[in-house]
């Protein structure tokens, strides 16, 4: 056999394979070139728990090979596995023994090749994002629902009947009926009724504009997409989970081979936000701040609720955030009562309540602080005498409501009452433009926060039209962001040598602080590549998705991403339940010794997906071009 001829049966080999299926040939060759073959005889250990790290990542090309984890779990390595990529990840001595059980192929690739091509193929790059996804998706602890609302099956939130036309009506018709629905698509069935396909507004552009079809061709002239399809039976968190994996907008319902009903992530999301709840009900209803703060009190028993019933943790933060935003926003009501009381009146002029930070992001937890501000409506009152006192008694109240019922004050004062957070529209706009124009490292800190805002209460107008201004002003003096890079590269992944999770110390042992070394850090990622790309989602997953849909990330490095988002949310979140029920101050610090072994494996593979992530975002403004 000829070097060339055993070249690419290797390649046809690693193409094969679930790893590498999507990676390009000529990628393959490059990397096959720059490795060696080995044989391992059954029996033979490549590496044993202590041993020192040999700069190298392999890949099992035939036999078998199974990792004996210090966990005790054994895994089986499959044709085209990467083995020992968690050294390769961390540059430490391997931990794990790893035996051939009969006589087995690899191939080993030195690691600073291996480096070289993945920055140079973004195919290899994903690679170790799927890899690092599938591994935190089989690590993680089963979260399937069997009890609640989300246990439910599809065709209890689903709209039926379904839109629909048939493959012989035309584009012109096919536009008309969705406008006049206001529907973004249609279901394309045959005669029968049997689904063939869905065509869509972007479908339809993509045929005219660029295809070249009139208005009056039919619908079966052009190629509808493929709609994701579920059975009647499934549960509803399934759903949620097969439109998250797959960002799909909605799913057909298909009974045999013929479409029931249509289900969208909003129907889930309205099912979950309109089901009777107790406590938000008496959220809304208290008479006074002292009936309010006996109520927060309860969120705790609502996190468990929540937690048990939200397949995802991000889902199960969303929903727990806005039952903070119900308490904040009665808050407001009842100031607004109190300033009237006192014969202040009412508002002299339009304005938004303001809420930043976690809270802007829909990722409050069951500690969150204040970071709050208000945008007041431009106008020749704005600037009286008279508007200043009334704002200034309305913040100072709001602020110190806040706090009565469980909202601390903010240490860093980055609250309404504080005049820096306290002004018209055009000065806020002009503080943007300023920051914009001249950053600092302390307008980047404050940015960082900051520019996760959204509206609490009043006029959402003057919220976006600042959120527009904030796009603009970065698309056109990108600066600032590199600033906030540098201002994030202050935290640092708890992942550190010989594969262990770094701890902070005191007198009471040995923690991780899960939000500022793992859950900040993308965060922080997120807001900065989405206010780079002009996007105005706030929450953080939902600027992940709209960071794959614009081609900022791959969809396997979103996925590893968001995997180690929803672990770490998991973590933090039991975490907090835990403290609140057994009446302990709630904090963010997890001593790792406490978590299982299984834990503990999940929690290090999350570190380093986090690690991937802030070292993404550093190599993307490590240059001085701003």
């Amino acid at each position: 056999m000829t070097q060339q001829s055993e070249t690419v049966t290797t390649e046809q080999i690693l193409a094969a394979t679930r790893t590498f299926r999507d990676v390009p040939l000529e990628t393959l060759r490059e990397l096959v070139a720059c490795a060696s073959r080995r044989v391992l005889p059954g029996g033979v250990a490549l590496f044993r728990p202590g041993e020192a790290y040999r700069k190298e990542i392999y890949i099992l090309l035939d036999g078998n090979i199974v990792m004996h984890r210090p966990s005790g779990r054994q895994d089986t390595v499959l044709p085209g596995d990467l083995i020992g990529l968690a050294n390769y990840l961390d540059k430490n001595d391997y931990t794990t023994k790893t035996v051939a059980t009969n006589q087995s192929e690899i191939l080993a690739v030195p690691e600073e090749r291996f480096k070289a091509l993945e920055g140079a193929h973004p195919e290899l790059f994903n690679v170790l994002n799927r890899v690092i996804a599938t591994k935190l998706r089989e690590r993680s602890p089963d979260r399937s629902i069997s009890t609640g609302v989300l246990a439910q099956p599809v065709t209890r939130v689903m709209r039926t009947p379904v839109a629909s036309c048939t493959p012989e009506t035309t584009l012109r018709e096919a536009f008309s009926t969705m406008k006049a629905r206001k529907i973004g698509s249609l279901v394309v069935t045959d005669e029968q009724g049997r689904l063939r396909g869905v065509l869509t507004y972007a479908g339809l552009a993509e045929a005219v504009m660029l295809k070249g079809a009139t208005p009056d061709e039919q619908v079966l002239k052009m190629t509808p997409d493929t709609p994701r399809v579920i059975d009647p039976d499934t549960a509803l968190w399934e759903a949620e989970e097969i439109m998250k994996r797959h960002t799909a907008k909605y799913l057909i319902v298909l009974e045999e081979q013929y479409p029931i009903g249509m289900v969208s992530q909003t129907d889930i999301l309205r099912i979950l936000i309109s089901r009777p709840s107790t406590l938000t009900n008496r959220f809304r209803e208290a008479g006074s701040i002292k009936e309010l703060a006996e109520l927060t009190p309860l969120l705790a028993d609502a996190a468990i609720d929540i937690q048990e019933t939200n397949h995802r943790p991000s889902s199960a933060v969303r929903l727990l955030s806005e039952y903070h935003l119900i308490a904040q926003r009665r808050a407001v009501e009842l100031t607004l009562r109190w300033m009237e009381t006192k014969d202040l009146g009412k508002a002299p002029v339009g304005f938004s309540v303001l809420i930043m930070g976690s809270g802007g992001r829909l990722e409050m937890l069951l500690n969150p602080d204040q970071d709050n501000g208000i945008v007041i409506e431009d106008s020749p009152a704005s600037e009286s005498a008279e508007a200043k006192e009334w704002f200034d008694h309305f913040c100072n109240r709001l602020n110190l409501n806040l706090d009565r019922i469980g909202y601390p004050l903010c240490p860093g004062a980055i609250m309404a009452r504080n005049p820096l957070y306290c002004k018209t529209l055009s000065k806020w706009k002009q503080q943007i433009s300023h920051i914009a124009d001249q950053p600092t490292a302390k307008a980047a800190r404050w940015s960082n926060v900051v520019f996760d805002f959204d509206t609490l209460y009043g006029d959402d107008s003057l919220t976006t039209e600042l959120r527009r201004h904030a796009l603009a002003e970065l698309k056109e003096k990108p600066r600032l962001l590199k600033m906030m890079s540098d201002d994030d590269a202050e935290g640092k992944p708890a992942i550190g040598f010989f594969n262990r999770l770094v701890t902070m110390k005191d007198e009471q042992g040995e923690y991780i602080d899960i939000k500022r070394n793992g859950l900040r850090i993308i965060a922080d990622a997120a807001r900065i590549f989405s206010l780079q790309n002009g996007i105005a989602a706030q929450n953080t997953t939902d600027r992940l998705n709209a960071l794959m849909r614009v081609g900022k990330l791959s969809t396997d490095f979103k996925d590893s991403v968001q995997e180690a988002f929803e672990e770490l949310l998991d973590l933090l979140l039991t975490h907090q339940i835990r403290q609140a029920k057994t009446d302990r101050e709630v904090n963010k610090l997890i001593n790792p010794e406490r978590l299982s072994p299984q834990s503990r494996s999940t929690l290090r593979m999350a570190m380093r997906a986090v690690k991937r992530f802030q070292e993404q975002l550093q190599d993307e403004y490590a240059t001085d071009i701003f």
